[in-house]
């Protein structure tokens, strides 16, 4: 066999391989998950350190579950969250964020590192006994899906300064309500990594491949 015959036969051995190897360095950048809501400098600019920018985290809260139990962000270390905001005597879009959660809920509900925070919006109606009975509805894992009520403050500036959500005001100025459709997928070191439209079922799809491409990406990060 002559030399070119050779080289031919490697080059039909090494292309492959080269190839598989390109398409999948193409598909992990593809479907690696971007970061939202960059910290900012007094002038407006993202905040870089050490040649990497500088992304918000929701800050700590404590508040109470519908089962009565105190809840604040330690109780969500290591896990991926997607957090909510809504309030039980909502008609509308509401009950058609709470009824596409339950798909999430159903699709990890044996997975202990996912969790669901839904947040009131109306906490001085929505009560420990009130969201017990709306969880209920929707036969929400307690374990896995909290539903949190507390003081008006706490939760309005969580939704204002850690989820960045905009809030109505009143003819005073004063914070009045926090209105979104918005599911907020949160990674283990409390950044947001996705925002979806919680009444859409294809935008509920893209969140639960989501989770699924974070979960992977972090089993990969443990190799």
């Amino acid at each position: 066999m002559n030399t070119k015959k050779v080289l031919f036969l490697g080059l039909l051995l090494v292309v492959p391989v080269l190839v598989f190897l390109l398409l999948k360095g193409l598909g992990t950048n593809r479907y690696d998950l971007r970061y939202y809501y960059p910290e900012v400098t007094d002038e407006g600019e993202a905040l870089v350190q050490k040649g990497d920018t500088v992304f918000r985290r929701v800050p700590d809260f404590k508040l109470t579950s519908q089962e009565g139990k105190t809840v604040t962000q330690h109780d969500l270390d290591d896990k991926i969250y997607v957090a909510n905001f809504i309030f039980t005597s909502c008609q509308g879009i509401c009950k058609k964020m709470t009824s596409q959660m339950t798909r999430v809920q159903d699709r990890f509900k044996n997975d202990p590192s996912v969790k669901i925070v839904s947040y009131t919006v109306d906490p001085e109606r929505d009560s420990v006994e009130t969201l017990h009975q709306y969880a209920s509805l929707y036969n929400a894992d307690p374990k896995m899906w909290y539903f949190l009520t507390g003081p008006k403050k706490e939760i309005y500036d969580l939704a204002q300064h850690g989820y960045l959500l905009p809030v109505q005001e009143s003819n005073d100025g004063t914070v009045d309500f926090v209105h979104s459709e918005k599911f907020m997928l949160v990674d283990k070191d409390k950044h947001v990594r996705g925002i979806y439209d919680g009444t859409i079922q294809k935008e509920v799809d893209r969140l639960i491949t989501e989770i699924t491409v974070l979960q992977h990406a972090y089993k990969q990060n443990e190799k």
